[in-house]
């Protein structure tokens, strides 16, 4: 998914990745060119949960190069799911973070809050700790942070998780942006993954930098070393002697058009 997608950056929490494990895939040959890892666990229990640096095990910063001299600023965040008091300490703990320490203001700050702002974003519908959102809050205020997806779909209702049991869903899982950055953010979607890797969904975003030229998903050409493979030459010509014998009256603009489409498909199957 991650080199399919082109994803740049990926927020992965829950992993109960070693530093031994992670250091495993940054060292295979394949991998280690393709992907780098910045993995942050919980000292006091390292198998019980994943990521963080600043607040181990819960919230880790990065400054990834970017465009040119450009850099992106990351906050990936893993809220605590257990209580409510802890879930609100830990937004207390970030906000001191970043009025006592010399913390550079993240351009984004992404993953699992574990609680919702709005009840719109539970079904059923219902209110989280006023405690917790509220510290949610103060500390998106100090950042100027704002939540991207609601701000595209003001009245769209999607969830990223699903109860085991299935009888409730809630939009946990979220990314913020600051509003210079937001801007340049485009394909804001919730979609699923694949497989079984995660009982979560997918939240993701298109980043363009400052000044990026606008570059297009380009066209298909077919492959050059398809010109001398004699199924797909066959299939052309005789694709083609039936375009010339079209009946007076057709549309030959039409019977030209799926013409040219069929043998785009046909290229596309034989290169594979």
């Amino acid at each position: 998914m991650l080199f399919d997608d082109k994803i740049g950056v990926l927020v992965v929490t829950e992993t109960h990745l070693s530093a031994a494990q992670a250091a495993e895939i940054q060292d295979d040959p394949l991998m280690g060119k393709r992907i780098e890892v910045f993995n942050s666990i919980d000292v006091e229990r390292p198998n019980s949960k994943g990521t963080r640096r600043l607040i181990p095990g819960r919230a880790i910063l990065a400054v990834l190069p970017w465009h040119n001299k450009l850099t992106l600023t990351v906050l990936a965040i893993y809220a605590p799911a257990d209580s409510m008091t802890e879930n609100r300490a830990f937004w207390e703990k970030l906000t001191n973070l970043w009025l006592t320490e010399d913390l550079p203001v993240p351009d984004m700050f992404l993953g699992d809050t574990n609680i919702v702002e709005d009840t719109v974003d539970r079904f059923p519908h219902r209110t989280d700790d006023a405690g917790a959102t509220q510290a949610l809050a103060r500390f998106k205020q100090i950042l100027e942070m704002k939540d991207g997806w609601r701000l595209t779909n003001p009245d769209e209702k999607a969830y990223t998780f699903t109860s085991t049991a299935g009888t409730s869903h809630s939009r946990i899982d979220r990314v913020y942006t600051s509003p210079d950055l937001f801007k340049r953010c485009r394909n804001w979607e919730i979609s699923d993954t694949p497989g079984e890797l995660t009982d979560h969904k997918l939240v993701s975003v298109t980043v363009c930098a400052p000044g990026a030229p606008f570059i297009g998903p380009g066209r298909y050409t077919i492959p050059l070393f398809l010109l001398k493979d004699k199924k797909f030459i066959t299939f052309a010509i005789e694709e083609g002697a039936k375009l010339q014998d079209t009946p007076a009256g057709d549309d030959l603009q039409i019977r030209y058009r799926k013409y040219k489409v069929d043998i785009v498909a046909y290229a596309r199957e034989r290169a594979k």
